[in-house]
């Protein structure tokens, strides 16, 4: 049984180009109902619109993109996002370290984290949840009117550490 090496690191447009054929089905289906983009340009454009963004990788791969991007000039409002590869479940104790360390990253910048989750993708949905954000009803939303929920989280009131992992 060999040992995977996991990295985290500042994310580059090359991670977005390595990653865009891998994405998961369940990404793919949320990013063209969303604003109908192809991998790659949805993955190009998340990585220019954000502040801070990390690459996730096991054994040198790219697992994952996120980050966090403003919404407006003026407050503290961001608009985060994650988009993952196929087979991203199999690294889950790390992608969920990882995660909690880019959440605190994102909770000393701003004071208040809103985005739209597809209601179709279980696994972020789940993932979302496990950070502690609130999740409400699916509505229409996005180019086609799918069903998302729209999740958000005020980071004065961020979870304290957890120690499960599940997801």
């Amino acid at each position: 049984m060999s040992v995977v090496r996991y990295e985290l690191r500042e994310a580059r447009l090359a991670d977005a180009a390595a990653l865009a054929p891998r994405l998961r089905p369940a990404d793919k289906r949320e990013v063209m109902a969303s604003h109908g983009h192809r991998p790659l340009s949805a993955l190009t454009h998340s990585l220019r619109q954000s502040e801070v963004a990390w690459a996730g990788l096991a054994d040198g791969e790219v697992m994952a993109l996120w980050g966090v991007g403003s919404v407006a000039l003026i407050g503290r409002e961001g608009a985060p996002w994650l988009l993952g590869a196929r087979g991203l479940e199999r690294h889950k104790r790390a992608f969920l370290a990882f995660s909690r360390e880019g959440l605190a990253v994102m909770g000393a910048r701003y004071a208040y984290l809103e985005n739209w989750v597809d209601a179709r993708n279980a696994f972020s949905i789940r993932w979302l949840r496990w950070l502690g954000f609130t999740l409400e009803p699916a509505q229409p939303y996005g180019r086609f009117g799918r069903p998302f929920h729209r999740f958000w989280m005020r980071t004065d009131r961020m979870p304290t550490q957890r120690t499960e992992t599940h997801v």
